[in-house]
C-alpha cells in the first residue's frame, strides 16, 4: 500500500514511515520542504502527485508554538482533500483531548473535529529517537550536562516507545480500523523522579542533579486510564522498555548528526 505521511520527516513520523516500510508498505514522507499545508491546494497537489492508497496525517503545530491554531484548519484541508478522492485517513491526535485544559489540547479537540470521519490516533506520551523536545529527552541531555533536572514531585507519566506506537499505527492501517484509538502504555506509571533517576544512571550522571519541586499551583493534571483492550485485540503489545527506551534516545543524542 502506497501511504503519504504529513510531518513524515519529524520525530513520529519517521518512526511510522520506518514501521511502514518494514511492513512492506511504500511509505511516503511529507515534510516542510514539499510545501506549506495551510496553504489550499497544497495537499490537493501532493496527492495527485503520489496517488497514495492512504495517509497517515501527523504534521501538527506543537505545545509553545504561537501557530496553534493553525492545526485544525490544516487538518480540515487535509481532511477535505482526502474525502474528495476517497483517500483513507488516519489522524495523530493525542490523548490531552480527554481531560487537559491547555491551548495545545483545544488544538487538538479542534483538529478531531476537523477530521470528520477519519481514524482517530490518541498518542499517549510518546518518546525515542529522533524528539527533540518534551521530559525524557530533557532529562537525558541535562545529566549529559550535568545540569539540574527539574521535576515536579508525585507526577507520574506512562511513556511509550515511539517505535511501539509507530506498528500500532501499521496495525490499525492493516486492519482498516476506524473511529479513535488510544496508543500508549498503562503498565508502566513511573513518576518523573524515577525516569530523571534512570536518566542519571544511564548517562553516568549523580542523581544529586536532581531537583524535585512542587508543581505549579492548581490541581495535578489527571492521567485517565487509557483504553488499550482494543488495539491488544489486532496483536499490538508494546516492546521496548523504558530503560531500553531511553538507552536508544541517550544513544541518538550522543551521535553526530
Amino acid at each position: 500500500m502506497r501511504v503519504l505521511v504529513t510531518g513524515g520527516r519529524g520525530f513520529l513520523g519517521a518512526h511510522v514511515c520506518e514501521a511502514l516500510a518494514n511492513a512492506g508498505h511504500d511509505a511516503i514522507p511529507l515534510g516542510r520542504a514539499d510545501g506549506d499545508l495551510a496553504e489550499p491546494g497544497t495537499f490537493e497537489r501532493l496527492l495527485d502527485e503520489h496517488e497514495p492508497n492512504a495517509v497517515v496525517h501527523l504534521a501538527a503545530v506543537m505545545p509553545g508554538d504561537e501557530r496553534l491554531a493553525q492545526n485544525a484548519p490544516i487538518t480540515e484541508l487535509v481532511a477535505r482533500a482526502c474525502r474528495d478522492r476517497g483517500i483513507k485517513l488516519l489522524h495523530g491526535s493525542s490523548s490531552s483531548v480527554y481531560d487537559d485544559d491547555t491551548p495545545y489540547a483545544d488544538s487538538k479537540r479542534a483538529s478531531e473535529a476537523a477530521a470528520a470521519g477519519a481514524t482517530l490516533l490518541r498518542f499517549a506520551f510518546p518518546y525515542g529517537p529522533g524528539q527533540r523536545r518534551g521530559a525524557i529527552p530533557t532529562m537525558l541531555r541535562e545529566a549529559l550536562a550535568g545540569e539540574p533536572i527539574v521535576v515536579y514531585r508525585s507526577w507520574k507519566r506512562s511513556f511509550c516507545f515511539a517505535g511501539d506506537m509507530a506498528l500500532a499505527v501499521v496495525a490499525l492501517l492493516d486492519a482498516n480500523a476506524e473511529g479513535a484509538w488510544d496508543i500508549g502504555r498503562d503498565d508502566d506509571l513511573r513518576t518523573l523522579h524515577e525516569v530523571a533517576q534512570l536518566a542519571c544512571r544511564l548517562a553516568e550522571a549523580p542523581e544529586a542533579l536532581i531537583d524535585v519541586v512542587e508543581p505549579p499551583p492548581g490541581p495535578a493534571p489527571e492521567l485517565r486510564a487509557l483504553d488499550l483492550a482494543p488495539l491488544r485485540a489486532l496483536g499490538w503489545q508494546p516492546r521496548i522498555a523504558l530503560e531500553d527506551g531511553m538507552q536508544l534516545t541517550l544513544d541518538w543524542l550522543e551521535s553526530p548528526r
